[in-house]
C-alpha cells in the first residue's frame, strides 16, 4: 500500500496537484503515510463520515427517528447495494429490538451497521410517503437544528481525529 501511495504522490507532484483521500476507506491506518509523503498537500473528503456522525447524534437525541431510519435502511439495503461495492453483512447487525435507546449510537461503531447507514443516506433522505411527504428528511434536519451544539461537538471530535492523525 505504501508503495502505491508513493506513486500517487509522485503523480500529484508532477502535475502540481494535491492527493485526494476518501475518508470512507481505511483512513486512520494510512494517515501517517499520507502525512509522511505529502507534507500537507492532500485533500480529505469526509462528507460520508460526517453523515454517520449526524446519524450518531440522531440516535442519541431522537431514538425514535433513528429506529425508523435504521429499519428503512435495512428494508432498502439491496437497492442501495446496487450503487456501492460493500462487504456489509446485514445478518451480523444487532436487531433494533435488542438495543436500548441509549445503545443505538453504538451502531456507528460496528462496521456492518455503519456501512448500512452510510450507503443508504440518499434513499433515507429522499424517502416519501404516498402523499409525497418526506418520511425522514424534515425531521432529520429539524432535529440537527435543535441539537446543533451536539452535532457541532461530534463533528469537531470526528474531524479533529482526522487532523491529529494527519499531523496537523
Amino acid at each position: 500500500m505504501e508503495r502505491e501511495f508513493k506513486v500517487h504522490k509522485e503523480i500529484a507532484d508532477t502535475f502540481g496537484y494535491k492527493v485526494s483521500i476518501h475518508s470512507g476507506s481505511d483512513k486512520f491506518s494510512v494517515y501517517p503515510i499520507i502525512e509522511q509523503y505529502t507534507k500537507g498537500r492532500f485533500h480529505v473528503k469526509t462528507a460520508g463520515t460526517n453523515w454517520l456522525e449526524a446519524m450518531r447524534v440522531i440516535a442519541k437525541v431522537n431514538p425514535s427517528l433513528y429506529r425508523r431510519m435504521h429499519q428503512y435502511a435495512l428494508d432498502h439495503f439491496q437497492e442501495a447495494k446496487a450503487y456501492y461495492h460493500v462487504t456489509t453483512d446485514i445478518q451480523r447487525i444487532t436487531p433494533l429490538e435488542n438495543l436500548t435507546d441509549e445503545d443505538l449510537s453504538t451502531y456507528m461503531d460496528e462496521n456492518n451497521a455503519r456501512q448500512l447507514i452510510h450507503i443508504t443516506y440518499g434513499i433515507l433522505l429522499q424517502a416519501v410517503n404516498k402523499n409525497g411527504e418526506y418520511l425522514f428528511k424534515d425531521e432529520f434536519f429539524k432535529t440537527l437544528e435543535i441539537y446543533e451544539k451536539e452535532y457541532d461537538e461530534a463533528l469537531i471530535a470526528h474531524i479533529g481525529k482526522h487532523i491529529a492523525l494527519l499531523g496537523k
